[in-house]
């Protein structure tokens, strides 16, 4: 019996079970703020929408379209764009006139679902404004067709 005895206790010596393993600690874990990343804003130049005309845009066949810029009168800031309609009529979806003064600064109109006839009026400076007629197609696409400078013309 001593034998099974001592074999026992060199089994269990040489597994570990002798003695009691010491538990393994785990820390708790620590939060630590983070602060957010700072962010700087970029200062952007100061800009101004340009008064000098450029390219129009053809509309596809069939879809031809004619609105009419003009002042209200000889001597008024008035700037009368009239939708006259065309083929593309059952296309348009939206017909904005958009004015920029000398200054840079900008004045925007639009109608949803121009019909011919429709009229926008925008008042004008005593310069020289940019008037740019841009038309909202039901395809999604908008043509710029027609930019132009408008001048006032003065009593004398």
């Amino acid at each position: 019996m001593f034998i099974i005895s001592l074999a026992i206790v060199t089994l269990l010596a040489a597994t570990g079970c002798s003695s009691p393993e010491k538990p393994v600690i785990t820390p708790n874990p620590t939060t630590i703020a983070t602060p957010a990343p700072e962010t700087v804003a970029t200062p952007l130049p100061a800009s101004t929408a340009s008064t000098v005309p450029g390219p129009v845009d053809t509309l596809p066949p069939g879809w031809d379209l004619t609105v009419t810029v003009e002042k209200g009168g000889m001597y008024t800031r008035t700037i009368i764009a009239r939708f006259d309609g065309g083929k593309g009529l059952m296309y348009a979806s939206r017909m904005d006139v958009r004015v920029t003064f000398p200054d840079g600064t900008v004045k925007t109109d639009s109608i949803v679902k121009p019909k011919m006839g429709d009229t926008i009026e925008i008042l004008g400076s005593t310069g020289t404004d940019r008037v740019e007629v841009l038309m909202l197609m039901a395809s999604g696409d908008t043509y710029r067709i027609i930019d132009q400078q408008m001048p006032y013309r003065n009593k004398g």
